[in-house]
């Protein structure tokens, strides 16, 4: 557990074990009530306020090293998901990696325009420079 905590810390993610009736409690009103008939047993809250697949790499990773940690419930934008769905969270890009994407998105198009545009004079170009070859061979 202090080895989970840790990377827990590292990774911006809030781990808290509660008692299940406090949880249920907690839970009222938010996007994360529709976890609430799945808080049965020993549990472990993992939260990421920063990321939203931090929480998921974390216990992902740990639960490869570690076959007693099985991941339970997995809620995310108020849906509940299957804990299978564990690894589909996990690979979602970082804010970082999101942000990368979209710019090489947005800068697709325009550097498309650039090749096209310069295309036309560099065709000239070579056709000159081929009639000139042309001519000097002859």
């Amino acid at each position: 557990m202090t080895e989970l905590r840790v990377k827990a810390r590292q990774g911006g993610v809030y781990l808290r074990v509660v008692k299940n009736t406090l949880a249920k409690r907690a839970i009222e009103g938010t996007d994360f009530e529709c976890m609430k008939d799945g808080l049965v047993g020993p549990l472990l809250l993992a939260f990421s306020q920063e990321e939203p697949g931090a929480a998921a790499r974390l216990v992902k990773d740990f639960a490869k090293e570690h076959e007693k940690l099985v991941p339970k419930l997995v809620a995310f934008g108020g849906e509940m998901l299957a804990a299978s769905d564990l690894d589909r969270l996990a690979s979602m890009p970082t804010r970082e990696q999101a942000i990368a994407l979209l710019m090489a998105v947005m800068k697709a198009p325009t550097e498309k325009l650039v090749r096209t545009l310069n295309e036309v004079p560099g065709k000239l170009v070579r056709t000159v420079a081929a009639i000139r070859d042309q001519k000097q061979s002859a």
